[in-house]
This record gives C-alpha cells, structure tokens and sequence, in this order.
C-alpha cells in the first residue's frame, strides 16, 4: 500500500464517485481541486461543485494513479 491523495468532488452536496481520481503529489490534487472549485468564481454563476483531497492508502497495482 502507498500513501496517495483522493481528489473527492461533490455536486449538490453528493459525493461523485466517477469523479474520484488518486495523486502522488498532493500540489497536483490541491490544483485540480482549486480548479474545479474556482470555476464558478470566474465566469460568475454559482456552481454546486465542491473537491478537496484526503490522504489514502492505495495499491498502485489495483489502482490508477496520477503523477
């Protein structure tokens, strides 16, 4: 098992599981997160849209892991 970061987002409050994706680099989920979280903020309209990053221990063999 490694220590990876789950970039989870939610849409009106539920957790999108197709959504989820697994990083080595914590800036590099913070990005995509800030992202998404942002998009709203820029083209001003309110979007339901919320993702953060958590810590997780994934197996990279089973699991699809971004760098």
């Amino acid at each position: 098992m490694t220590l990876v970061f789950m970039l989870l987002v939610t849409v009106n409050g539920d957790l999108d599981v197709k959504a989820t994706s697994y990083w080595f680099n914590l800036n590099r989920c913070r990005y995509f997160a800030q992202e998404l979280n942002g998009q709203g903020t820029r083209q001003r309209y309110q979007t339901p849209v919320m993702a953060y990053c958590v810590p997780a221990y994934k197996d990279p063999k089973n699991t699809s892991i971004h760098h």
